[in-house]
């Protein structure tokens, strides 16, 4: 069962059906991407997680009576558009000395690698196709800056130049200086999906407190804890209308909020507020609403490259927060009641869509 847990828990952050030894496998994707790169990889992801964690949070807009209580477990997946499955890597403006022989004398050329790799830089998110994409130098924007820079230097033309330096030469100059880049591969996910527990129970003046989340659980190997735990709640409207409830449908305002924290690698926050309204009739309530919603995430990681202009390996802490595109969302559902048995359904319309499906046991 602990197991299973983690997986899902590893699922909601876009990592798949995946054990602890997959979450140490996106952590050292991580570590092999400038911040720039790590931003694209997991942006999409930061909205999606928003999607999914805030899906659920009601299936009805009446509160419980006072210590009524629900335990629900609500499965969401997010539909991801195929513009959240690439991004275009970045390469940052470095420029690489290269020495070339030219007659017996050495020169030394200066090309500047935003300038010479390929212009399609596509690279999969977080979500994307499970290949790379390798990037390599373009051959003839760089021979031709090659050619001019020591046309300048040594005062031969650049037809010249071209029958002393062939383009083999060139070819075999860029393999050494100028090396292919591997993009990450994603993990092909179309959807995001996610599992989230919730417990609600009844307090006086129709206030209902909701706890969501699994407990804190060690990914083993080294790798740290991880926490993912909220809280929020709701209030009825309808005490303060003078006017039956046969009439009016139920209204409520509710607030929630998610955090999550992945060995400190990964922090997750998010929430939302909701206007509520449902209305019931035997057996079925059918019920909506609107949410405004924020989602953030902080990144926190050591990035280890290679200086490929001193060809030196260093290290350097990357941290940044990442803020999703979850701003406004609206939602319809139903519910079907069975003695204590519930079963509700839902359909999120947002920056990006969510189904979520809820299986509780109710009482008062």
């Amino acid at each position: 069962m602990k197991k299973l847990i983690l997986n899902t828990l590893l699922v909601t952050l876009g990592m798949g059906f995946m054990a602890p030894v997959m979450a140490q496998d996106l952590q050292s994707k991580l570590e092999t991407m400038a911040k720039n790169n790590a931003e694209g990889y997991l942006g999409p992801a930061v909205t999606a997680f928003g999607m999914g964690v805030n899906s659920g949070t009601f299936h009805t807009a009446k509160p419980h009576k006072m210590l009524g209580f629900d335990v629900t477990i609500n499965v969401a997946a997010t539909a991801i558009t195929d513009a959240g499955k690439t991004y275009d890597y970045y390469i940052p403006p470095i420029d690489v000395n290269i020495p070339i022989d030219v007659n017996g004398t050495s020169y030394n050329v200066t090309l500047n690698l935003d300038d010479v790799y390929e212009s399609d830089r596509t690279s999969s998110t977080l979500f994307g196709e499970n290949t790379s994409n390798a990037i390599t130098a373009d051959e003839n924007t760089a021979s031709d800056a090659i050619y001019s820079s020591l046309a300048s230097q040594t005062g031969y033309s650049e037809a010249t130049l071209q029958s002393l330096i062939p383009q083999t030469t060139i070819a075999n100059l860029l393999s050494d200086y100028v090396p292919t880049i591997n993009t990450p591969k994603g993990y092909n996910l179309p959807a995001f999906p996610m599992v989230m527990p919730q417990v609600s129970i009844g307090l006086p003046m129709s206030i209902e407190l909701t706890l969501r989340g699994f407990p804190e659980t060690d990914l083993g190997g080294g790798m740290g804890k991880l926490s993912f735990v909220g809280f929020g709640g709701k209030i009825g409207l309808n005490q303060f209308i003078p006017i039956p409830n046969l009439v009016l449908p139920r209204i409520a305002v509710g607030y929630y909020m998610t955090t999550l924290n992945m060995a400190d690698v990964i922090t997750a926050n998010n929430s939302i507020a909701t206007l509520q309204v449902s209305k019931s009739i035997p057996f079925l309530t059918v019920y909506g609403g609107i949410g405004l919603e924020s989602s953030s995430m902080e990144v926190n990681y050591d990035y280890q490259y290679t200086d490929l202009s001193t060809n030196q390996t260093s290290t350097q802490n990357v941290n940044f927060t990442l803020d999703g595109k979850n701003t406004f969302r609206t939602m319809v559902g139903v519910r079907l009641k069975l003695a204590i048995i519930s079963i509700n359904a839902d359909y999120n319309i947002g920056e990006f869509n969510t189904f979520n499906l809820g299986l509780g046991l109710t009482l008062r």
